[in-house]
């Protein structure tokens, strides 16, 4: 395990962000070991309570960042991001601890991106890892409402008909970034804690005329929702919530100032109902907090869009702040 303060500089960096994750963290890390390119691959950890700083020190040239609390995913990439953009790094990708990269992921999806400059953002093919038959995600795709989705999902292999090019979006779980493209339009937006920051900023680097990539040939295995669970009250919290600051931050203002109190009014009462009535209170008080908060972070989105289109959410800018640079060695 390298220590965070030891100066590194490959050409491409992978971020993976940790909470608790030592049973994902071997098979994960393993996998960024065998890379066809050369990689250097930072640990940015969230305040974990279990064995993950002894499993990544068993990884030599890892680089071991933690933090000391949960800060969110958006915000711990973040801390990764800046360590790899002061490296001069020139790719820098986002795996999840979850997530077991096919040798060439990296070497794929940085050819690609070396032949097309107006590229930014790319994304492989994701398969699940109990089905490796089957399709998680071939990048994201956005409906009128701007509402995410895995790209593909569920589909058989064998029936994937996906040419590799120009795709909505990359999900943060395996992704790819020109570090010029983050420098231009800043990081994740850390106000969104977890999910949605990368369809944030899928849309941030398109508003900026920044193209985002699929290539099929860039294949991983994700182990889909072993970290917060596919459907638990905390994830439907958090996309409720943050699909209102999406809305809020990207759509026509007249269609947010229409659908803020639409939507508000669907989750605190139609949504919250229909989960008490299932028999699930945890997920009905999910909604109803989500309801209040996602007016909240609508307000909030709002506000960063007065001050300007170009302004970068705080806590996303691209230089080294207070907040990455006074983690400590652990």
């Amino acid at each position: 395990m390298v220590p965070a303060e030891r100066s590194v500089s490959p050409d491409s960096w992978i971020v993976v962000v940790n909470w608790n994750g030592a049973e994902l963290l071997p098979r994960c890390l393993a996998a960024l070991e065998r890379q066809t390119r050369s990689v250097q691959v930072i640990v940015v950890d969230n305040g974990s309570s279990d064995a993950s700083a002894e499993v990544v020190a068993r990884f030599a040239q890892v680089v071991w960042l933690p933090l000391g609390k949960n800060v969110g995913f958006a915000a711990a990439t973040n801390a990764g991001f800046r360590r790899a953009l002061a490296a001069d790094a020139r790719w820098v990708g986002t795996v999840n601890t979850d997530v077991e990269l096919s040798e060439s992921w990296l070497e794929a999806l940085v050819s690609v991106g070396e032949s097309r400059p107006h590229v930014g953002l790319l994304c492989g093919l994701l398969l699940f890892a109990d089905n490796p038959t089957r399709v998680n995600s071939t990048g994201l795709a956005l409906d009128c409402l701007y509402r995410a989705r895995d790209r593909d999902f569920g589909t058989p292999l064998a029936e994937l008909a996906r040419p590799d090019g120009p795709v909505a979006g990359v999900t943060g779980g395996a992704a790819l970034f020109r570090a010029e493209a983050l420098r231009r339009v800043g990081l994740f937006d850390p106000a969104y804690f977890a999910y949605c920051e990368d369809v944030d900023l899928s849309l941030r680097a398109a508003s900026a005329g920044i193209g985002a990539w699929y290539v099929s040939t860039a294949r991983a295995l994700h182990g889909y929702g072993r970290t917060f669970g596919s459907d638990s009250p905390w994830r439907r919290y958090l996309l409720a919530r943050n699909h209102m600051r999406v809305i809020a931050s990207h759509l026509p203002l007249w269609s947010v100032l229409a659908l803020t109190p639409a939507l508000t009014f669907l989750r605190a009462w139609v949504k919250a109902p229909l989960e008490l009535a299932r028999g699930r209170p945890a997920h009905a008080s999910a909604h109803l907090r989500a309801a209040g908060a996602g007016a909240l972070a609508a307000i909030q989105g709002l506000s960063r869009r007065l001050r300007g289109p170009d302004v970068i959410p705080p806590g996303a800018e691209p230089q080294e702040c207070e907040q990455a640079s006074s983690v400590r060695e652990h």
